[in-house]
């Protein structure tokens, strides 16, 4: 009879030991290991005597008490409770402190002297089953973030680059399938990096979600809209000729040049190329990357002609094949240097916009002087049209509107912010900013015409004006237009110091200083012009 038992308790161990299996015995009663397998020691890494007499719930949980949660439910207690085998669903710890996954089963047996004993063996589960188990809601959010900054621009909040070059060929190739049109249209925005340069990349930044969020909403349910690169995007726009295509550009750029963007205290109003490109093998876009190519090759022509402009690839292309067969030697010189012309164009804009940028930069400053100098563009060009100013001289007075108090950057915030009257020494501090502005803008070639009417703004028909004493015809014609606009403006605008006349009161004071500090013939028209 011994020798049986003797045989029983080799067996017991031999089958215990060798399972494939992790299995341990356990009390029930204190959840202290009365056993573990050759299995469970290797996972653990750890010897039986560090083992045996340890709760079960430090050793394969890692955990200081029994478990409780509902997703780890015990199934111990049930089999202790029922003396029938139990399953869960639980999560183990290893040696290393990683979780991995595993089927429980439990079953209740009988120790020695009769004692009440489990039998607690687990095996790795399935992953995927198992990780829908145990996943709670806020785990689901973190993958469903995941899933979203995948594809979306965090910047944005539109499509990603990613996202938009796995996008296109698939809808090049459903539209080639089942022949419907389909149009590309890149947007860039002109001289963002000059506004990053004044404002700052946190202003840009968020300039950037805001026009972005501008061009969503004018879209269709049906268009895609995604950020390239920069501070370009590209539309995707499904079941679209090129006509239809061109007419989003157009009314995008017609939105876009009545829109001022406010980010915190500044106003910025932004201008954009944008080229074209529709699915047509006539037109070598046939592919997804030639349609890449032409939209490209489309918006660099919008650039280079100017800014607020959309340009069609088909067209682009007609001309450079009718004048692959047409051109000339005499020709192709000429083609040459329209081409430096355009050239030297774009550089001069660059430089433009980034004085114009830095001109802007006086918000920070002097609140005033920046949201005065974009109302005092549009007067004085209605001034000028009125009077039949050629458009090289148009393009003369908005530049010198935009540019006239530049000169304010040389002068100290205290006095630029101050609410009281300034003292003499004050005034004349103010008093340079037309010659500090005329220094400014002096070297650069392309504005010799503006620095005039930077420097003369403030002269007055009685030549009791500043910085030269400049008398009637003498003051030039475009300082004139400037400094009448620029004290009108100044009239109805809130000042620290002042509040604000109406358009009427302040039409009435410069009516009655006509003659003696402004040209009253300009006076009379600009009177006319408010009035209507």
């Amino acid at each position: 009879m011994k020798k049986n038992q003797k045989i029983n308790n080799i067996n017991y161990l031999d089958i215990f030991n060798n399972l494939p299996d992790r299995a341990l015995i356990i009390n029930p009663k204190d959840y202290t290991i009365v056993d573990a397998n050759k299995t469970l020691l290797k996972k653990e890494g750890l010897p039986g005597e560090n083992v045996i007499g340890r709760k079960c719930y430090e050793i394969i949980h890692k955990k200081f008490s029994p478990c409780k949660d509902k997703l780890e439910r015990c199934p111990l207690k049930e089999s202790l409770k029922t003396h029938k085998a139990a399953t869960a669903e639980h999560i183990h710890y290893d040696k290393h402190n990683s979780p991995y996954y595993v089927d429980v089963i439990t079953s209740f047996i009988k120790g020695p002297a009769g004692k009440n004993l489990v039998l607690h063996i687990c095996r790795a589960g399935p992953l995927l089953k198992r990780m829908h188990k145990i996943v709670d809601e806020r785990s689901k959010r973190y993958i469903a973030q995941l899933k979203h900054l995948a594809i979306k621009d965090p910047l944005t909040g539109v499509y990603n680059y990613r996202y938009f070059m796995k996008r296109l060929p698939i809808e090049v190739y459903r539209a080639k399938r089942y022949n419907h049109p389909f149009s590309l249209v890149l947007l860039d925005i002109d001289y963002f990096k000059s506004i990053n340069d004044v404002y700052g990349h946190s202003i840009g930044d968020r300039l950037l979600a805001a026009f972005a969020n501008f061009i969503q909403t004018s879209l269709r349910q049906s268009d895609v809209l995604a950020r390239y690169a920069g501070a370009e995007f590209v539309i995707l726009m499904t079941h679209t000729n090129k006509l239809d295509a061109q007419y989003l550009a157009n009314r995008l750029i017609t939105k876009l040049s009545s829109h001022i963007f406010k980010i915190e205290k500044t106003e910025i109003k932004l201008k954009i190329g944008t080229g074209i490109a529709t699915l047509s093998s006539d037109e070598y876009c046939d592919t997804h990357d030639k349609l890449l190519s032409a939209a490209d090759k489309a918006l660099q022509r919008a650039k280079d002609s100017g800014s607020n402009v959309a340009v069609v690839y088909s067209a682009l292309y007609r001309d450079k094949k009718e004048a692959y067969h047409k051109i000339s030697p005499y020709e192709e010189v000429n083609v040459l240097k329209r081409k430096v012309s355009k050239l030297s164009e774009r550089v001069d804009r660059v430089v433009l916009e980034s004085i114009y940028a830095f001109s802007k930069s006086m918000e920070a400053r002097d609140y005033y002087t920046a949201e005065h100098a974009e109302e005092m563009v549009a007067l004085v060009l209605k001034i000028g049209k009125e009077i039949g100013l050629s458009q090289e001289m148009l393009n003369n007075l908005e530049r010198g509107a935009m540019l006239h108090d530049i000169g304010k950057i040389g002068i100290s915030d205290s006095i630029l912010r101050k609410k009281s009257k300034l003292t003499s020494e004050e005034y004349e501090m103010i008093k340079m900013h037309p010659k500090i502005g005329a220094e400014i803008i002096r070297a650069i070639h392309f504005l010799k015409d503006v620095v005039p009417i930077v420097l003369h703004h403030h002269e007055r028909w009685n030549g009791k004006g500043y910085p030269s004493g400049l008398k009637g015809k003498e003051i030039p014609l475009l300082a004139r237009i400037v400094g009448i606009a620029d004290v009108y403006q100044a009239l109805i605008s809130d000042r620290p110091y002042r509040r604000a006349y109406s358009k009427k009161e302040a039409l009435g004071i410069l009516k009655k200083e006509a003659d003696a500090h402004f040209d009253k013939d300009l006076v009379n028209i600009l009177i006319r012009l408010e009035s209507k």
